[in-house]
């Protein structure tokens, strides 16, 4: 049997019978948990207190409920961490100004609600995949594989603050200011080392 992926789906859509949809129990044998929000305030909820986890999520766009929808809550997922995939999942027709809405705000992917679960979980592997490779994952294995007295000593200041491994870790995870800046700066170096290597052949 295939290894299960490490990552929480978590589920954001105020139809309530999609939630005992037969394509959620494949979804689970696929992925380690898939957490259901009909509230999008509670799917975000959720995602702030476990950012340290590998999260994609599957957001609707059209809430019956709500004045808010999905490009509100794309661009809210999107202040906790830009590094957590959103797959938008509609039975909605998609204009072109909703499609410039989602991948403005940063959609990983736009499948609609009559897909295949195969289609589905495909989506989920690739943005599972993404998760696997970004510059965050490389950073946290490194962290990761030091030693816990390494990882507790003091790494490098900032400001007025002196970072351990662990406060690092903590805060790319979290894509707090210093976290995003420090992505930002590995992601910068790694471009010119990229580019003065290729200017060298």
């Amino acid at each position: 049997m295939e290894e299960k992926m490490n990552v929480s789906i978590v589920y954001i859509d105020d139809a309530v019978k999609m939630k005992n949809d037969a394509f959620i129990d494949d979804i689970e044998d696929v992925v380690n948990e898939v957490k259901y929000f009909e509230k999008p305030s509670e799917g975000l909820t959720y995602i702030k207190q476990n950012i340290d986890k590998n999260i994609i999520v599957i957001l609707d766009w059209k809430f019956n409920n709500s004045s808010v929808q999905g490009e509100n809550f794309l661009n809210d997922i999107n202040e906790i961490s830009t590094l957590v995939p959103v797959i938008v999942f509609t039975g909605a027709d998609i204009r072109a100004a909703d499609a410039n809405k989602m991948f403005d705000g940063n959609a990983f992917s736009c499948i609609p609600k009559d897909a295949s679960t195969y289609e589905l979980v495909t989506t989920i592997r690739k943005a599972y995949d993404r998760i696997q490779n970004d510059i965050r994952s490389v950073m946290e294995k490194w962290i990761l594989k030091q030693d816990e007295e390494k990882r507790n000593k003091p790494y490098m200041r900032s400001g007025d603050r002196i970072y351990t491994l662990n406060d690092i870790l903590a805060s790319i995870r979290k894509q707090d200011e210093f976290g995003k800046e420090t992505t930002r700066g590995i992601m910068s170096l790694a471009t010119e080392l990229f580019t003065n290597n290729m200017r060298g052949k």
